[in-house]
């Protein structure tokens, strides 16, 4: 048995939280210094522009990697002999036996992410890691094991990237 633990991607809930924590940071500041534009003289008094730069990065970005804990969720999979086990904090577990899984795709909706297909082309499961990018090949590894999958690479182009888009269907 086998067990995988990453945090997943969130985007949305990762970019409302981080546009709120930038707002709520400026009206906090806009209020200790007397208003947007007391805040705008504060900031052309202050001198340096490097120190203000590294300032506002400390002072803005870094509790946002901080609480990036909290903001995604922790997902645990057991993988055993013949199914996955994956664990999610407030929902269900789910259960997907291997002899359901139909086809997996890596590196195909994005990079680093892997979709596991049903027999109907439904998708069973989804895995975008902000953590561990390692697991996905490992997970796919342990899927094929004991099957028959026909492995197809494509070549795909993100800005001056290339990176490989592999799917596994089952033969």
């Amino acid at each position: 048995m086998k067990n995988y633990q990453y945090l997943e991607i969130n985007p949305a809930k990762g970019i409302g939280f981080a546009i709120g924590y930038i707002a709520i940071l400026v009206i906090i500041l806009s209020f200790i210094f007397g208003g947007f534009l007391g805040l705008a003289d504060a900031v052309n008094n202050f001198g340096s522009s490097k120190a203000l730069g590294f300032l506002a990065g400390l002072v803005c970005l870094a509790p946002i990697f901080f609480l990036m804990k909290f903001i995604y969720p922790k997902i645990n999979i057991n993988a055993t002999e013949n199914q996955l086990m994956i664990t999610r904090k407030n929902q269900a577990d789910l259960m997907l036996n291997y002899n359901e899984i139909y086809a997996l795709a890596l590196n195909a909706q994005r990079l680093n992410t892997l979709t596991i297909y049903g027999k109907s082309n439904e998708i069973l499961f989804h895995i975008q890691p902000f953590s561990n990018h390692q697991i996905m090949p490992e997970l796919v590894k342990t899927i094929i094991q004991g099957s028959t999958f026909r492995k197809t690479v494509t070549k795909r182009k993100l800005f001056n990237t290339t990176y490989d888009m592999i799917v596994y269907q089952r033969s």
